[in-house]
């Protein structure tokens, strides 16, 4: 995982999780691209649209480096692992990017809640995508 520049932010040392959060600033700024789980954990939801509240410090790395967040929503991914754990099997998993954000563009409503900001749009994105399975 450290050849993929993973990083775990340690959420019981405030000290160790600022600093998680300065190397993940500087690693963009280098240009590589950090993907955040920003519910921070798995969520072992049914339905896809019950997310679970987003970190709101989770964007910090995106609003100190100025670089864009991209939302993505990902549907499926439960069939590959949570409902047959510990095995995993094949499955069909739909992964959609959204437009990028730009933190500093927002309102100062949505700047300050960037991260229930950010949820909102990527359960529209599932809000679209299970229409789109169920119509099916």
């Amino acid at each position: 995982m450290h050849n993929v520049n993973c990083l775990f932010l340690d959420r019981e040392n405030l000290k160790e999780g600022l600093k998680t959060i300065l190397t993940g600033i500087e690693k963009v700024k280098q240009g590589i691209s950090i993907w955040i789980f920003p519910e921070g954990t798995r969520n072992r939801n049914e339905d896809i649209l019950e997310l679970l509240p987003f970190k709101e410090g989770s964007l910090k790395i995106a609003e100190k480096s100025g670089c864009p967040i991209i939302p993505v929503a990902m549907t499926g991914t439960a069939e590959v692992f949570e409902k047959q754990f510990p095995r995993m099997k094949s499955s069909n998993v739909t992964i959609e990017f959204g437009t990028p954000i730009i933190i500093r563009d927002l309102e100062p409503e949505q700047k300050k809640h960037a991260g229930a900001y950010t949820q909102s749009i990527i359960k529209d994105m599932l809000a679209r995508e299970k229409t789109t399975r169920e119509g099916k």
